[in-house]
């Protein structure tokens, strides 16, 4: 057993709560694979040596909390503080219930077993402490703000869980909102399910500063659901994502959108993949990359065509932009199809600012960096073009503006 996993998984006496199969067996992964390494070739470009160089301590947290930030559209809130929710601070609307997990709740099926692949979603169900599930039963206007304040004093541990559950024909945006940091680690693990003809907009704007994010989050699609997500991502020290939209049933169609501004020495990993089990389905995915000074991003993104789904339809673009000679960008789209009647395309690009487009916006009355800014938002900003005008994503695209 290394060291690290002897930190982060102890073997020790869990609470008799109902988990405890899970747990062992989460335990058995764990002893049995270790955690990713440089070898791990879907790891290999996340820095998790910066989990080594790190000492936890479980109790250290501090009393001075982040600013909650002031929102310009009304929504509510499921506030989640050092990885446990703030029933104090949470406000549901109605037809959204949430309640505790159950075991039938985490659907260890759909992680790897064989490997150091899923070895945090794994770690996260052996170290599982209250995990929550959020139930929407009927169409919300309003949309529910998961925020994820995090203390500066944060050198902790955590492994919080949500579980979503949209029944048939509702609809909700629900969007994840992270706030402050500090040097600790918050593995989280989210797990959503759309039933027939369910619709969910999940917005993610995530800034992780100091803190080790990684996150594992499964989607599985039902007949004529539709998942779309909206991701902008300023990374932090190490910001990994991992988001998988399983297209389950006919007409299910799952969309994927998202940018990563990074500066300094900031990194954001996302792994994504959309599988088609049957058709007609269809997906989307687009995703931009903008590294600056020292920071690296990375994104893997893989759609996969099973047999027998035919009629299936599927496209995928990423475009990066190197800011800096000391920035790095890895990027690799993948298509794996087996299956007739398809259509299916990628494509992938990394370059740098049009210095013809620089000299005509200067030409035009802006300063050269009023140019790159504009350069910069204008590239970033069509990652969200699919999403509908109006509040949240003009609030989205004003952050943005701000990063970029």
């Amino acid at each position: 057993m290394s060291a690290l996993l002897e930190r982060l998984a102890p073997i020790d006496d869990a609470p008799d709560d109902g988990f405890g199969d899970l747990r062992k067996r989460a335990q058995k992964v764990l002893m049995q694979h270790g955690f990713p390494h440089r070898k791990t070739e879907n790891w290999k470009y996340t820095p998790l040596t910066l989990l080594d160089q790190r000492t936890f301590d479980e109790g250290r947290t501090s009393s001075e909390r982040p600013e909650t930030p002031e929102l310009p559209f009304d929504g509510a809130v499921l506030h989640v503080h050092n990885g446990e929710v703030d029933p104090a601070a949470t406000r549901l609307p109605r037809g959204a219930t949430l309640t505790g997990l159950v075991e039938d709740d985490i659907d260890v099926d759909a992680l790897v077993a064989d490997g150091p692949n899923d070895a945090f979603a794994w770690l996260n169900i052996a170290r599982l402490g209250q995990g929550w599930k959020l139930v929407i039963d009927e169409p919300i206007a309003e949309p529910i703000v998961v925020l994820h304040s995090i203390d500066p004093g944060f050198e902790s541990v955590v492994h919080p869980r949500l579980h979503v559950e949209m029944t048939p024909d509702s609809s909700l945006t629900l969007i994840s909102l992270q706030i402050g940091g500090g040097a600790g680690l918050v593995n989280a693990v989210q797990d959503m399910r759309l039933g027939e003809g369910a619709s969910l907009t999940h917005v993610i704007d995530r800034s992780a500063n100091d803190t080790a994010w990684i996150e594992h989050a499964t989607v599985r699609v039902a007949a004529r659901a539709t998942y779309r997500a909206f991701a902008s991502d300023a990374g932090g020290a190490l910001t990994r994502q991992d988001l998988r939209v399983s297209l389950d049933a006919a007409d299910a169609a799952g969309a994927i959108h998202g940018v990563a501004t990074l500066d300094g020495r900031s990194l954001a990993d996302y792994h994504t993949a959309i599988e088609h089990h049957v058709g007609p389905t269809r997906s989307r995915e687009v995703f931009r990359i903008l590294a600056d000074d020292r920071a690296t991003g990375v994104f893997n993104g893989r759609i996969l065509i099973v047999p027998g789904a035919d009629d299936s339809h599927s496209e995928m673009s990423t475009g990066n932009l190197l800011l800096s000679e000391n920035a790095r960008i890895n990027t690799k789209p993948e298509l794996e199809i087996h299956a007739e009647d398809v259509t299916a395309s990628h494509g992938a690009t990394i370059g740098q600012l049009d210095d013809d487009a620089r000299f005509y916006l200067r030409s035009r009355g802006l300063t050269d960096a009023e140019a790159i800014g504009l350069l910069k938002y204008g590239f970033a900003a069509a990652a969200f073009d699919d999403l509908e005008a109006g509040p949240i994503k003009d609030w989205l695209l004003e952050r943005l503006k701000a990063r970029a």
